[in-house]
C-alpha cells in the first residue's frame, strides 16, 4: 500500500494510525511485566529488551513507510508538523469554541483512538497485580492510596499539558 497515491488528507489518516498503534504497544511491557512475575531477572529482562526491539522495529518501518509516501507522493515533510498543531488546536479546543465537550474527545475522535479495549486492558492487569500485591501482605488501602495519587498525577499532567499547549497555538 506504500506505493498508492496519496494526499494530505490520506497520510493523516495513516500518521492517526500508527499513533493509535503506538498508545496500543504502550502497555505492552507493563501486561509483560505482569506476565513475568514468577520468572527470574534475567529472563524478564530477556523479554523487555524483545519488547524493546518490537517497539524499535515498529519505529522505523512507519518511518520508512512514511518516507516512500511523502517522496513518492512529493509531499514535503512541512507537513507534519501541520498535523501536530492540527492535534494541538484539538486538544486544547482551539477552534471549537462553540461545542460542549471536553477537548480531548476532539483528538480521539479526529485520530480514531478506541480507548475502552486499552482501560479494560489494564484494569484487569490492575486487579491481578491487586491480587498478587494482598497475597505479599500489602494493604488494600496502601493500592488504594498509590491508584489515587497515580490518577491525581495523571490529572495535573494533563492540566499542565493542555496550558502548554495553548500558549503554543496562540504564539
Amino acid at each position: 500500500t506504500v506505493f498508492k497515491k496519496y494526499n494530505r488528507p490520506n497520510l493523516f489518516k495513516i500518521t492517526a494510525s500508527d499513533i493509535c498503534e503506538r498508545f496500543k504497544l504502550a502497555p505492552l511491557p507493563d501486561l509483560d511485566l505482569n506476565i513475568c512475575q514468577g520468572m527470574d531477572w534475567k529472563m524478564t529482562y530477556q523479554y523487555l529488551s524483545m519488547c524493546g526491539i518490537v517497539w524499535l522495529a515498529e519505529i522505523l518501518a512507519d518511518w520508512i513507510k512514511h518516507s516512500f509516501i511523502t517522496k513518492f507522493n512529493f509531499i514535503q515533510s512541512k507537513v507534519y508538523p501541520e498535523y501536530a498543531l492540527l492535534l494541538a488546536g484539538d486538544v486544547t479546543g482551539f477552534g471549537h469554541e462553540g461545542v460542549n465537550l471536553d477537548h480531548s474527545h476532539a483528538v480521539v475522535k479526529r485520530i480514531g483512538f478506541a480507548q475502552i479495549p486499552l482501560v479494560c486492558v489494564m484494569l484487569r492487569l490492575l486487579t491481578e497485580a491487586a491480587r498478587y500485591a494482598q497475597s505479599q501482605e500489602n494493604t488494600l488501602q496502601w493500592w488504594i492510596l498509590a491508584g489515587s495519587s497515580f490518577w491525581a498525577c495523571l490529572f495535573v499532567f494533563k492540566l499542565l499539558l493542555g496550558s502548554f499547549l495553548q500558549r503554543l497555538c496562540q504564539a
